[in-house]
């Protein structure tokens, strides 16, 4: 039980992290992993490929954020940032958000990749009726079928890359063409 609870708070810490391993680290867990397993110790060997598979999500989360696109004329943007959660956890993913801004208006981007919460989006949104029926309106980014809702004056934009992330552009309607440009800036070769 002791190694249970052990695991459970390493997870959450680890999924609270927003730090890059190093490649050591990451064949040390697994090499430990190994040796747990060997030695009949499956919990610990569980423990430490779930420590393993955080570390390289929080380094793909450093480097997804470089798939955000620049900020467009007349408008700033923070800095990414990238969340992971650990396996134990929603099944683990990553998560990255980077605001756009300018005096008057705000655009978010939104990715989330590797959770198998995703496949019940990827059905829906292979789905035309399906849209139809909850308001949506059909369009492409990047070549890929997305989905355009209105909300009053707030507009979302989503769709599925090839690699299988969701990626998600909120603002307001006004700010549509915006929207439109930059998620077709975003560089989904580095999902």
């Amino acid at each position: 039980m002791k190694i249970l609870q052990k695991t459970a708070v390493s997870c959450l810490l680890l999924s609270c992290l927003n730090l890059s391993a190093s490649a050591g680290e990451i064949d040390e867990a697994i090499t430990a992993a190994t040796k747990h397993y060997k030695a009949g110790e499956l919990s610990q060997a569980i423990s430490q490929l779930d420590y393993a598979s955080t570390l390289i999500r929080q380094e793909k989360g450093e480097q997804v954020k470089l798939a955000f696109p620049a900020a467009p004329s007349g408008w700033q943007a923070q800095d990414a940032n990238a969340e992971v959660a650990a396996a134990a956890m929603f099944g683990g993913g990553i998560s990255a958000s980077r605001n756009y801004y300018n005096d008057s208006d705000s655009i978010d981007i939104e990715l989330m990749m590797d959770s198998p919460m995703l496949q019940a989006f990827s059905m829906m949104l292979s789905n035309p009726s399906m849209i139809a029926m909850s308001g949506g309106k059909m369009t492409k980014i990047q070549g890929l079928q997305a989905v355009q809702r209105l909300d009053g004056g707030r507009l979302e934009i989503q769709f599925v890359t090839q690699s299988g992330a969701m990626v998600t552009v909120r603002g307001d309607n006004a700010n549509q063409s915006t929207m439109l440009a930059l998620a077709n800036s975003i560089d989904l070769k580095k999902l």
